[in-house]
């Protein structure tokens, strides 16, 4: 999503967004929307026969520039980074995950015979993904704690166990089809955005610790 001026608006053809963002054209390829140019075709019309909504279309690509808030938190000390990871972003990741599960689980009774295989195994990844988070969070805060404390705190294993956690959650994005799943029912909207919502916030979670917790730290 280009700031300023030059906004993907919901009257737009599909031509007329891809020359705005150039990431239009390459996310509909990703989805395996056909659209057709000729035609002058509505970028939101063409989305929603597609069923997906708009706006969390729009949320995607925006999704794709610099994590939120970074400039800000680079002017942090480790310790109101940590502080910061410990207060606000663990508690949250880890009450998303658990609405996740549970929206999952009332999909898959629900809807089982529709989409029963595909959400089942999404909600695998997701309950490894769980286990994981639970797991790290724990380990991290007590290596944290070390850390501030002076101690010479190795983040080796922290830094692994992120590799395995993206690729985690790169597993479930393909999985959705790009967080894109599609069905005739109200709530899979809300597992679509809260996927997103995750993968997104833990991408910016891990970058946020490589970048300026664990870069150059013997």
């Amino acid at each position: 999503w280009i700031k300023g001026d030059n906004m993907i608006q919901r009257a737009m053809t599909v031509e007329d967004a891809v020359m705005t963002d150039s990431r239009v054209l390459q996310k509909l390829n990703n989805l395996g929307i056909n659209y057709d140019f000729v035609a002058a075709e509505k970028l939101e019309v063409v989305l929603k026969e597609n069923g997906i909504d708009f706006d969390f279309f729009v949320k995607q690509i925006e999704g794709e520039q610099d994590f939120e808030g970074i400039e800000q938190i680079k002017t942090w000390s480790k310790k109101e980074i940590i502080k910061y990871i410990i207060r606000e972003i663990h508690p949250f990741e880890i009450n998303l995950i658990e609405k996740l599960d549970k929206e999952l689980r009332e999909l898959i009774h629900d809807h089982y015979l529709e989409n029963g295989e595909q959400l089942f195994t999404i909600y695998e990844t997701l309950l490894l993904i769980k286990a994981e988070l639970v797991h790290h969070f724990s380990k991290e805060e007590i290596e944290f704690e070390e850390f501030l404390s002076g101690d010479n705190v190795d983040f080796s294993s922290l830094i692994a166990e992120h590799e395995k956690t993206i690729g985690l959650f790169d597993r479930i994005k393909y999985l959705s089809h790009d967080f894109s799943l599609k069905a005739n029912y109200e709530k899979i909207k809300d597992v679509n955005e809260d996927l997103f919502k995750l993968d997104s916030d833990m991408r910016r979670h891990i970058y946020i610790e490589n970048e300026f917790l664990f870069k150059n730290q013997e």
